[in-house]
């Protein structure tokens, strides 16, 4: 388990142990209806406090190959359709919470550097077979991993909107964000507005 690749389900547990929860896991049968389709481009745009990042970890801990998240969806409304066990934990994942990566670096300029250069460095380490240290794009190095392996990944991108609220008159971050995380091919992307 990575930081940015193959996360772990404990975010959602927390979500889980919430006195508060509201199961919506219904929401994955979608996802899994558009896996492998054009349709696979998502954009949830919900108002602030709806529960897109509770969404995001429900995601990753559904999709990622880095957990062990059956009992966890037992008994909840994904399990009553047929694509629930085919698709849980069957997949990679890249977690990004933009506005984690902008507080980390401090600058909206530096965000999309930053979350290139360690996703990079993770999915190295995961493999090692595919990512030559001459791989230096995000793009190229999933490219890669997916010529090698043929192994897909879904993306989730959480608080995107974080580079245009804290610098709204800086828009290099925004299409530089888009620019290198939406091009790539045959990949399932979810996406967070707040």
């Amino acid at each position: 388990m990575g930081i940015f690749v193959n996360p772990g389900n404990s975010a959602f547990q927390v979500a889980l142990n919430s006195e508060i929860y509201v199961d919506k896991t219904g929401l994955l049968s979608y996802t899994n209806k558009v896996i492998d389709t054009t349709n696979a481009l998502i954009c949830n745009s919900w108002p602030r406090r709806f529960g897109k990042s509770i969404t995001a970890n429900m995601l990753t801990a559904y999709y990622s190959t880095g957990c062990d998240s059956a009992a966890m969806f037992e008994g909840r409304e994904i399990s009553t359709h047929e694509s629930f066990r085919h698709h849980l934990n069957q997949y990679h994942v890249i977690r990004i919470d933009v506005q984690w990566c902008l507080t980390s670096v401090k600058s909206a300029d530096q965000t999309v550097s930053y979350i290139e250069k360690n996703v990079i460095e993770e999915l190295r380490e995961f493999f090692p077979e595919a990512v030559s240290v001459e791989i230096i794009s995000l793009p190229d190095t999933l490219a890669a991993i997916h010529k090698k392996n043929g192994q897909k990944f879904i993306i989730i991108i959480d608080e995107w909107d974080a580079l245009i609220r804290d610098e709204a008159e800086n828009v290099a971050p925004r299409y530089a964000i888009l620019n290198t995380l939406l091009r790539e091919f045959s990949l399932l992307y979810w996406i967070f507005d707040a």
